[in-house]
C-alpha cells in the first residue's frame, strides 16, 4: 500500500510539474487595491464570526454577593494523660576512693592510698508522665 502511494504522489508531483504555469512578475502596485479589499473582507468577515461567538455564549453570571462558606474545623480530639518510658543519658562519675595496704601479686607491701576511679556513662530509662491535650 506504501508503495502505490508514494508512486501517486511522485506521479502527481512530476505532472503538476508541466502543468502549472510560471509566475509573471509585473509591476508593485498591479494588485494593491485588490490585496487590500481581500484583506478588509476577511477582517470583517473575521468580526462577524467571532461576535457570533460572543453571542451564542452564555450569559455572565450577575454581580450578586454571597457570603464564603463556613470554615470547616474537625471536632478536637482530647489525648488523655499517660505514662512514658523515656530514656536518658546518665554521664560517667569520677569518685575518690580509699585502697587500704595490701600485698601485690609479688609479694610486696603496697601501703594504703587513694585512687580516683571511674563510673562511665550510661543510659537510664525512666517513666515520665505526660500530661492530657487536645489534639
Amino acid at each position: 500500500m506504501w508503495k502505490k502511494m508514494a508512486s501517486m504522489i511522485l506521479a502527481l508531483s512530476t505532472i503538476s510539474l508541466f502543468v502549472i504555469s510560471p509566475a509573471e512578475a509585473g509591476s508593485k502596485q498591479r494588485h494593491r487595491w485588490e490585496g487590500a479589499g481581500i484583506a478588509l473582507g476577511a477582517l470583517a468577515i473575521g468580526g462577524l464570526i467571532a461576535h457570533s461567538l460572543q453571542a451564542l455564549s452564555a450569559p455572565p453570571p450577575e454581580a450578586v454577593y454571597s457570603p464564603p462558606p463556613p470554615h470547616y474545623a474537625p471536632p478536637r480530639e482530647f489525648i488523655p494523660g499517660h505514662w512514658e518510658i523515656v530514656r536518658e543519658w546518665a554521664p560517667g562519675t569520677w569518685e575518690r576512693v580509699w585502697v587500704p595496704g595490701h600485698y601485690d601479686r609479688w609479694r610486696r607491701w603496697v601501703p594504703g592510698h587513694y585512687e580516683n576511679v571511674q563510673t562511665p556513662g550510661h543510659y537510664e530509662e525512666r517513666r515520665a508522665w505526660v500530661e492530657g491535650h487536645y489534639r
